[in-house]
């Protein structure tokens, strides 16, 4: 394989027998090289051949600007994921994942920390997950000698839930399309328009990708709110409780699926904040 560009001592742009270019990582595999070296097949230690071509762009951009430690820990990171899960995760993971950790520990070490206002849900929805994201704390602390604040983990979590979505493209693509039913409800129901530019609207998405891929898989959960403070959600937010029985009607007439009391929990104060915008 012939180098046709060095992101750093350890990563390299080449190609493969086919003509198509691919990453690769070794330990040294650049060093005392330049473009247009040769390199071993016993050099290279993992090889990324990302299908898309934007997606691969973006992957080399991210790491001509980082340090190779952060995809090694990302690499870690998703090998744990895939052996945990039984499951292979969409290639794009190597993209976000490895960012978001670069951002993480940024943010970390300059004293900066963002609260996930969904913990509690993906604590709740999707425990798995949430598990890699612990297991992920630990590899980013010892790698880099921080300490990643609970919230970092459903982060994590996020990402690889968000990576399995991605690679089955049927449910992806129903999963699109029962987030346009439900926001047409909202819409409907409340009457407004919902900013897509506002926090409150990406936190609803995000919470509907999510319920979403639990009613097409058929992923119920239990219910665990307490009736005491349903009842107070339901009297605080009348108009959004009232959408969200309505998105309950729609789920069970076309999908065959009963929303609990949990789920309209999350709904109603989801559609709340988008209703306060406005």
């Amino acid at each position: 394989m012939i180098i046709r560009k060095i992101f750093n001592n350890n990563v390299v742009l080449t190609e493969n027998e086919a003509g198509r270019e691919i990453i690769v990582m070794g330990r040294g595999i650049a060093f005392n090289r330049r473009i247009g070296s040769e390199i071993s097949s016993t050099d290279i230690e993992r090889i990324y051949t990302l299908s898309s071509k934007g997606m691969m762009e973006k992957f080399q951009e991210l790491i001509a600007s980082i340090s190779s430690e952060y995809l090694q820990t990302s690499n870690e990171i998703i090998d744990y994921a895939q052996n945990f899960l039984e499951c292979k995760l969409n290639e794009s993971v190597y993209v976000s994942l490895t960012d978001h950790i670069h951002m993480a520990v940024y943010r970390i070490r300059n004293g900066i920390e963002i609260r996930n206002m969904l913990l509690i849900e993906v604590q709740k929805f999707y425990e798995k997950e949430y598990q890699v994201g612990l297991k992920a704390l630990e590899i980013i602390n010892r790698r880099f000698n921080v300490e990643m604040p609970e919230d970092e983990a459903a982060f994590i979590a996020l990402h690889i839930v968000d990576a399995q979505l991605e690679f089955n493209v049927p449910i992806a693509n129903r999963i699109m399309q029962m987030i346009h039913e439900i926001t047409n409800v909202i819409r409907m129901i409340c009457k407004i328009e919902l900013d897509k530019n506002s926090l409150s609207y990406y936190r609803l998405v995000t919470h509907l990708k999510f319920f979403s891929k639990r009613v097409l898989t058929e992923q119920e959960s239990a219910d665990e709110i307490e009736d005491e403070m349903s009842l107070m959600v339901q009297k605080k937010y009348p108009k959004a409780y009232d959408c969200a029985e309505k998105i309950a009607e729609l789920i069970f007439t076309k999908y065959r699926y009963k929303i609990n009391s949990d789920e309209k929990f999350y709904l109603t104060i989801h559609i709340a904040k988008v209703i306060s915008k406005k």
